[in-house]
């Protein structure tokens, strides 16, 4: 699975973290903000997150720890 993904139509790049958590990137203006899987804002100029963009990329994170075995 890939760790970024572009949004189609704003070309924000959406990269999950080390953390978990979701960074929004704005190509155009180097602008970034990070944002959890459901797209609320944690910090950074960036206030607005898509929903679905958010959600497929962060839930990388939890599958990935549901995949880890226990140590």
């Amino acid at each position: 699975m890939p760790k970024q993904v572009i949004h189609p139509l704003t070309g924000h790049v959406y990269r999950l973290t080390e953390d978990g958590l979701v960074e929004v990137t704005d190509p155009k203006t180097g602008a970034r903000g990070i944002f959890d899987f459901q797209a609320r804002w944690q910090s950074g100029e960036l206030r607005h997150a898509d929903l679905q963009m958010a959600g497929w990329v962060g839930r990388l994170a939890r599958r990935r720890t549901a995949r880890q075995p226990e140590e």
